[in-house]
């Protein structure tokens, strides 16, 4: 009978042990289901001089996250050498706080165009002098003539 009871039990642990195999772990990559994924691409031929462009706005939700490439001329690509010329990328809230985030240190170097420059930059909010509540991704011209067809902006926001 004790056989028997052994048997039960090693019969069940081999059982549940199968069971919870079954079920996929949950991958640290993948996005929580409350969050969205927005993804943007535009070209800021025509922007004024010192005109805006709302980008990317989601209010009342929240932006947790955020990779934003752009391209523009400066005076050196080389990695981290100048900030762009022409293109500031404002992050935060219109009307309560937005910041510059494009600065040398986005300046990643590649260029494949005389003149023109790839700036990369990943905003998480509360980091890196960035407010604590993004909503807003914003384009201005702080240049003094309109862009021209090498100013580019593509963005990725995960928003809750």
């Amino acid at each position: 009978m004790k056989s028997y009871k052994s048997f039960l039990f090693l019969g069940a642990f081999v059982f549940l042990t199968a069971l919870l195999l079954t079920f996929p772990a949950r991958e640290a990559a993948q996005i929580p289901p409350t969050t969205q994924l927005i993804s943007e691409s535009s070209l800021l031929s025509g922007l004024a001089p010192g005109a805006v462009f709302p980008f990317i706005d989601t209010t009342p939700n929240t932006i947790s996250r955020a990779h934003i490439a752009i391209t523009d001329a400066t005076s050196a690509c080389s990695g981290g050498a100048a900030p762009p010329d022409s293109v500031q990328i404002l992050v935060g809230q219109a009307g309560v706080a937005l910041v510059n985030v494009m600065t040398a240190e986005t300046n990643t170097g590649i260029s494949t165009v005389s003149g023109q420059c790839v700036f990369h930059v990943t905003v998480r909010p509360g980091v890196a002098g960035v407010p604590s509540t993004v909503t807003d991704i914003v384009v201005h011209n702080n240049g003094s003539s309109a862009l021209s067809g090498i100013n580019t902006i593509t963005a990725s926001a995960e928003v809750r």
